[in-house]
Parts: structure tokens; sequence; C-alpha cells
């Protein structure tokens, strides 16, 4: 027997760093210390253990980033604290390699069946969880804006802010180091600093 939360954390860490082409079961079996048999008996055969993986790290990224967007207050400064908290993350070596969803859809799409679902429903599940983000910093005040204009505002900001993080996460794949990750997002900061002006 053995604990398959902390086995799924090995088995995660293998497929992050090596990617799903270049890792085999034996790689899996060897960094988690469970024998092939005991491997395939409890997780499937390994399509259906990264499958698994995805699953999890997807469940467990979209409510992180739900977490950080509770915790970083409404408003312009809002989205400010909530991409500092993104900095921490990504310089503190917390989130390795860049997001693995990311990685993953890249390497897969069109070529592993099953797989190309999992990307779609990250950015969808990240696109929502933004656009929360940002709607907080638009006004609230029909009066102040046309509702329309300003749900179209909104959809376009969330749009720019998805796909930054979503090239910040390839960028970072890429190897870029902390400093060229530190000048993506102070260049973000600038973006939506400017959305500032556009408050009555």
């Amino acid at each position: 027997m053995f604990d398959e939360e902390s086995v799924l954390d090995q088995v995660t860490d293998v497929f992050w760093r090596q990617g799903y082409a270049n890792t085999s079961v034996s790689d899996l079996a060897e960094a988690t210390g469970v024998h092939k048999p005991s491997l395939y008996r409890v997780f499937g055969n390994k399509e259906e253990m990264f499958a698994r993986v995805l699953h999890r790290y997807l469940d467990d990224r979209l409510e992180m980033f739900t977490s950080i967007i509770s915790e970083s207050g409404p408003g312009i400064d809002g989205i400010h604290a909530f991409l500092e908290r993104l900095r921490q993350d990504l310089t503190s070596g917390a989130i390795p390699g860049g997001c693995l969803l990311v990685s993953s859809s890249t390497e897969l799409c069109g070529s592993t069946p099953g797989f190309d679902g999992f990307g779609l429903a990250h950015r969808d599940g990240l696109r929502e969880r933004v656009r929360v983000l940002i709607r907080r910093a638009e006004p609230t005040d029909p009066a102040a804006a046309g509702t329309d204009d300003v749900a179209a505002v909104t959809d376009r900001r969330t749009d720019l802010f998805v796909m930054f993080m979503l090239g910040l996460d390839v960028t970072i794949r890429g190897g870029a180091d902390q400093d060229e990750i530190g000048r993506a997002l102070d260049s973000m900061h600038a973006t939506v600093e400017t959305w500032r002006s556009c408050l009555p």
C-alpha cells in the first residue's frame, strides 16, 4: 500500500519536468519507488495516469486562482495585488517550468486523442476567474458608462489578461529567467495602470 496523493505529487513532478512523451512508466516507478505493476493497478496505463494528473492539476490551479483573486481586493489596486502575488509565486519556484496544462497542450494538441479538452477547460476556467478580477475594477454605475460598453471593455481586458498569463507560462517554459519574468509583469502593471484613467 502507498499514499496515492503523495505518489501523484511525484508523478506530476516527473511529467512536469520531462513532458509526456519523454516520460516512461519506468521513470515514474523509479521516481516514486512504486513498482510498475502497482502503478498500473492503481492508476492505469501511462495515458490514464497523465489524465488523472491533469484533472487534479486543473482543479488545484483554478482553486488557487480563485483564492488569490479573492484575497487581492477590488479595483485597479486589486489587479496590481494579483500581479504581485503572481510575481511572488513565479519567482519563488512555486510554479516550476510554467503551467503544466499550457506545456501539455502545446505538446499533445492534435497528436494525442482525449487531451485537447484539458487546454480548453483551463482557458475557460481561467477566463471565468480573471473576469471576476477585472469586473471589480470597472464602473458599477450604469450611468457612468453604458452597460453594454462596460461589459465589452471587461471582456476585452479579460481576454488580454488571460493571453498575457498564458503567454507568460510559455515564456517561462522556454527558460525565461527572473529578470525577464519581472519585465513582463512590470509591463502588465503599466498597462493595468492606464485603465485607472478610464474610470469615471
